[in-house]
């Protein structure tokens, strides 16, 4: 297997894609993808910190371990695992229609998604990334 620290600089730099991709989708008014993007760049950020301790998922939802892993080392935990939270409800919804149930119509990401929602998840995406690249650049030296 790579170097953890290998892993952690390989989600780095996707979560800066996805928290970029994020704000071109918000100017342009794409505001399912944005929330999409931002929430996957909350996710790679954890990764990269999860990597870091050698833990490994593939889960998409990854609020619970990364609590549990760094509830003790990163200040103000709570409100980046708040954001991550929320981020990840949004996020489940933002890429594909949902018409499982008959009686609600059927969903559609592209557009069921306000700008107000939008910039609500692109800040949240964009504090998580802040925080969490610092966090990596102090305590790991991961650049």
């Amino acid at each position: 297997m790579h170097h953890p620290k290998a892993i952690a600089n390989a989600y780095l730099i996707e979560s800066e894609v996805d928290i970029q991709t994020a704000r071109m989708a918000y100017i342009n008014s794409i505001y399912s993808r944005c929330i999409y993007f931002a929430q996957q760049s909350a996710e790679k950020i954890v990764k990269a910190c999860l990597a870091l301790e050698k833990v490994y998922t593939t889960d998409h939802n990854t609020s619970a371990v990364f609590m549990a892993v760094f509830k003790n080392d990163i200040e103000s935990i709570e409100k980046v695992i708040s954001s991550i939270t929320e981020l990840e409800k949004l996020g489940s919804k933002a890429r594909f229609p949902l018409f499982q149930r008959e009686d609600l119509p059927i969903w559609i990401p592209s557009k069921g998604y306000s700008e107000h929602e939008a910039m609500a998840a692109l800040e949240k995406g964009e504090a998580v990334f802040r925080q969490l690249r610092d966090y990596l650049r102090n305590r790991f030296s991961v650049s």
